[in-house]
């Protein structure tokens, strides 16, 4: 049995968590936060668990990593800055495990930051401190993703799909893309919205996470 340097706060669980599932068909209720700094981490779980989550908090980046390479599909709530973590490299690396829906709370977010975050698969993204109804809110629509999002081995794809999916995944326009594959605005249009409803995905932003937590990753 691992040992973590965590800090793990069970609580009831609201009965609004309890009816989003994830793909194991379990209700998505434990998240996990990341941040270095012990005392706001601390602040930060009770406040999760208030609003009626079971949380497990990691102040280490790599316990927190090989946790959720066990973890069942969830919500991860992370910093940005972490000591001997360069920049976006542990996001990369939860994102990389096309299981959790990964969310980004930090004081040193900028534009760019966020359109490489976004192309990672992170599913949001915080300003740092944010308040507590901003991280639940962030926590549901991470669920709310993760449940729409269909097990990989029922979803099917043509190759076009496939190419336009890996495009999407780089941050590619829909110009860039239709040059690059000789197709018209208008087709990969369609190729698109195509991948929209067989992922069950509502926009451009959570088309592209369902499509890096189904594999398809970023060159």
């Amino acid at each position: 049995m691992r040992i973590f340097n965590r800090m793990m706060l069970d609580g009831a669980v609201d009965n609004r968590n309890d009816q989003i599932t994830n793909k194991a068909g379990r209700p998505i209720t434990e998240v996990a936060i990341i941040d270095d700094d012990r005392a706001l981490l601390e602040l930060t779980l009770l406040a999760v668990r208030e609003a009626g989550f079971s949380v497990v908090g990691f102040h280490e980046p790599l316990d927190a990593l090989m946790w959720a390479s066990d973890a069942e599909p969830t919500c991860i709530i992370a910093d940005l800055k972490m000591p001997g973590v360069e920049g976006l490299d542990l996001v990369a690396a939860f994102c990389a495990l096309n299981r959790h829906a990964v969310i980004i709370v930090s004081a040193f977010v900028d534009v760019r930051t966020t359109v490489d975050a976004m192309r990672l698969g992170v599913d949001d993204v915080l300003p740092k401190p944010a308040t507590i109804d901003e991280l639940v809110r962030a926590l549901r629509r991470g669920m709310t993703a993760l449940a729409a999002t269909p097990p990989r081995e029922e979803l099917t794809f043509t190759r076009r799909e496939r190419q336009v999916a890996e495009m999407l995944v780089e941050g590619l326009t829909t110009k860039q893309i239709a040059q690059n594959l000789e197709l018209s605005p208008r087709t990969v249009e369609f190729f698109r919205a195509s991948l929209l409803r067989k992922t069950q995905s509502p926009n451009s932003a959570a088309l592209a996470s369902a499509l890096t937590r189904l594999g398809f990753l970023a060159n």
